[in-house]
């Protein structure tokens, strides 16, 4: 999935088509990159799964013509969703909050194991 195709699909949850929703483009780029970064975690989970060598920085895109350097699931079930987020942040928070929600059901729906500070039992 290219920037462009989930910036499409961003812009879709929040009822916005690319003609209407102009103005949130100059931010794609930006809040992609966000996402990658806030995704590093789960991008290397994948690619030692995969047998691939982790990232040891997030990637960074420079285009939104550029495939997204993530799983597929991850590009196309979870980064809309927080791409919406991010594009409405500032704008509407009822959609923020519904678009954060969903991005973060999401992506325990693909990573279930949650990593918890151990505690001292007394």
């Amino acid at each position: 999935m290219t920037g462009t195709e989930c910036f499409h699909a961003a812009l879709n949850l929040l009822s916005e088509t690319p003609n209407t929703g102009v103005y949130y483009e100059q931010f794609a780029l930006r809040a992609l990159n966000q996402l990658l970064a806030n995704s590093l975690r789960e991008i290397n989970a994948e690619r030692v799964f995969r047998a691939e060598q982790p990232f040891d920085a997030p990637p960074c895109m420079t285009s939104l013509t550029e495939e997204i350097p993530a799983g597929d699931w991850l590009a196309r079930e979870c980064f809309p969703y927080g791409l919406a987020a991010l594009l409405v942040a500032d704008d509407d928070k009822a959609k923020f909050n519904w678009a954060a929600t969903e991005y973060a059901e999401r992506l325990l729906r693909h990573c279930p194991a949650q990593l918890t500070a151990v505690q001292e039992m007394i």
